[in-house]
């Protein structure tokens, strides 16, 4: 017998719903004694956690969103100077030549360009060397990028990966051969058209509980924890969107790389930052 399954969920809840069902399966490491590798959190707190959201996450969030903000208002907003009968400052000239609006203020004006729909892969797919800190670390990096987008004009749609090989094999993670053995799972957890629930992201995309609880979960529903040992190898998202965010950090980077990752990325969206 192989298993070979790629399921996908268009709406987050659903989602929450079908993971968070019981299983038969015989090894359940999702439902193991809490541990910091897998967010120190029980069964029961990860569930609750991930209907709720991570409020706690949202300060790793914002520390990013402090610094890549400043790149974006910089293009998408304009100053623009207003004359009215009262101000910060005063044009002389108008002053002399009696005008009553002779006071200027300085106005944001919004730059209306034209937006676009991007679809953002974001693989979840850790071995078990990755830390905690790092996958937090990295997930924050990506939901200021995804907010910075929208912040800019357009609109993101968010698809969380988890996709895993039989084989360790670079051949095989890379999809080939998938009936071999291998399981992918796809969850929407945000439409274009939704508006950006930033709590929500920050557990789906930066707790490591979303991985090693919820995840794992999906896995002893569908046979798979009892089919391969360890859940198997990470391997590469078949659908990888306008923005495929693979694991590209064996450790904690430092900050300015992480945001410069993100400025890079924008570019490549033809989200075009002055960053001198």
């Amino acid at each position: 017998m192989t298993i070979n399954k790629h399921i996908v969920f268009e709406d987050l809840h659903k989602f929450w719903k079908y993971a968070m069902q019981e299983s038969n399966a015989y090894h359940k490491s999702s439902r193991q004694t809490a541990d910091r590798w897998s967010g120190g959190l029980s069964w029961n707190e990860a569930k609750s956690l991930a209907l709720k959201g991570w409020k706690e996450g949202l300060r790793e969030v914002e520390k990013y969103q402090a610094k890549i903000s400043p790149f974006i208002a910089e293009k998408v907003l304009r100053h623009q100077q207003v004359f009215a009968i009262s101000g910060y400052n005063v044009d002389v000239g108008s002053y002399l030549a009696n005008d009553p609006e002779c006071f200027i203020s300085r106005v944001n004006e919004e730059r209306n360009y034209p937006g676009k729909i991007f679809t953002i892969v974001c693989s979840i797919s850790f071995s078990a060397a990755i830390t905690p800190e790092t996958i937090i670390q990295r997930g924050a990096m990506i939901c200021a990028l995804i907010d910075a987008i929208e912040y800019a004009g357009h609109r993101a749609e968010v698809v969380c990966n988890w996709a895993v090989s039989r084989q360790e094999s670079r051949h095989y993670r890379g999809g080939n051969n998938k009936e071999y053995g291998w399981l992918e799972a796809d969850v929407t957890i945000k439409k274009a058209d939704q508006p950006l629930e930033m709590i929500e992201l920050a557990f789906c995309l930066a707790h490591p509980s979303m991985l090693r609880k919820i995840m794992f979960s999906i896995a002893e529903i569908e046979g798979w924890s009892d089919f391969i040992s360890n859940y198997g190898y990470p391997a590469t998202a078949t659908n990888k969107g306008d923005i495929y965010v693979q694991e590209v950090f064996s450790g904690e980077v430092s900050d300015d790389k992480a945001i410069e990752w993100v400025l890079t990325e924008l570019d490549k969206l033809g989200v075009d930052l002055d960053t001198n």
